[in-house]
C-alpha cells in the first residue's frame, strides 16, 4: 500500500509539473478541459486538428443545405405566384369571351365549352358574312352577261386568301363549262389542325362522298359549314384533325389530295 501511495503521489507531482511547464501548456489545458468539463471545442481544436476539420466541414455542409432549402422554397413560391396570375388572367379572358357570345353557344361554364362555343360562333359568323357578301355583290354589280362577270365568282374570290387551286373561280369568270368540274381548294395546317375551304359546283351526294374519302386519309372532321352562293355554286369550310397515322405531312399535300377527291366526284 505504501508503494501504491508513493506512485500516486509521484504521478500527481508529475501532473503539477506539467501544468506549470510552459512547453506543455497546450497539453495541460487540453487535459484540464477533459478532466474538468471545460469548453473542449476550442482547446481540442489545436490539440486534435483532424477533429476540428471534420466539424468545420459539417458546419459548411449544414450552411449550404440551409441555403439550398431557402432557394428551393423561394423558387416554389415564385412558381405559385406566376401560376396564380396566369390562371387569373385566363379566367378573365374566358369570361370576356363568353360575354361576347349568345348563351345558346355556351351550355356550360368550363373552359372547353367556352372555347368550343367560340369556334362554332365564329364559323356561323363567317357563313353569315359570305351570304351577305353574295347578296351585296348580286345587287350592286352589273349583269352576268357583261365581261363574263358573275356574283358567285366575286364571292368565291373573297372566300379564299391564298388558295392552292383556283380552277372553279376562273371557270365562272370565263363562263367556261369545262371549269364546272373544277374546284377551288385552300388548306392551312397548324400543329395537326387543318382548315379546309372548298368551292365548286353543287352535285348530289357530293359532300357525303367527299367526307368519306377525306376520313380515309386519316383526317377527322371536327366542324363543317356550308354556304350556297346561287343555285349551283357552294362553299364548304371544314376543320380537320390529322390523326397520328395520317401520311399527309403538309398543307399542299392535303390540298392536292382534296382536289383529286372532288375532281373525281364531279367527273363521275
Amino acid at each position: 500500500m505504501e508503494r501504491l501511495h508513493r506512485h500516486i503521489n509521484s504521478f500527481s507531482q508529475f501532473l503539477e509539473e506539467c501544468m506549470e511547464s510552459k512547453e506543455l501548456s497546450g497539453a495541460s489545458s487540453a487535459l484540464e478541459a477533459v478532466f474538468h468539463g471545460g469548453n473542449r471545442e476550442g482547446k481540442l481544436s489545436s490539440f486534435f486538428p483532424a477533429v476540428a476539420e471534420r466539424k468545420k466541414r459539417k458546419r459548411v455542409a449544414a450552411k449550404n443545405g440551409r441555403a439550398e432549402r431557402v432557394e428551393a422554397e423561394s423558387q416554389r413560391m415564385t412558381h405559385i405566384v406566376v401560376e396564380r396570375n396566369r390562371r387569373r388572367l385566363m379566367n378573365e379572358h374566358l369570361c370576356a369571351l363568353r360575354s361576347l357570345m349568345p348563351s345558346s353557344f355556351v351550355q356550360r361554364g368550363d373552359q372547353a365549352s367556352i372555347i368550343g362555343g367560340a369556334i362554332d360562333f365564329i364559323k356561323e359568323l363567317e357563313q353569315m358574312l359570305l351570304s351577305f357578301q353574295a347578296e351585296k355583290v348580286s345587287r350592286s354589280s352589273p349583269s352576268p352577261a357583261e365581261d363574263g362577270w358573275s356574283p358567285a365568282a366575286a364571292t368565291v374570290s373573297s372566300f379564299f386568301v391564298s388558295p392552292q387551286y383556283t380552277g372553279y373561280c376562273f371557270g365562272l369568270r370565263r363562263a367556261d363549262e369545262e371549269g364546272e368540274s373544277e374546284v377551288d381548294v385552300e388548306v392551312t395546317a397548324v400543329q395537326g389542325h387543318v382548315n379546309l375551304k372548298v368551292a365548286g359546283r353543287r352535285r348530289p351526294g357530293q359532300l357525303v362522298k367527299a367526307i368519306a374519302a377525306i376520313e380515309e386519309l386519316r383526317l377527322t372532321v371536327l366542324h363543317l359549314s356550308i354556304t350556297s352562293l346561287d343555285a349551283v355554286s357552294v362553299l364548304y369550310s371544314l376543320n380537320l384533325k390529322m390523326e397520328e397515322d395520317c401520311r399527309l405531312g403538309s398543307a399542299d399535300e392535303i390540298a392536292s389530295a382534296v382536289h383529286q377527291i372532288f375532281s373525281y366526284i364531279n367527273t363521275y
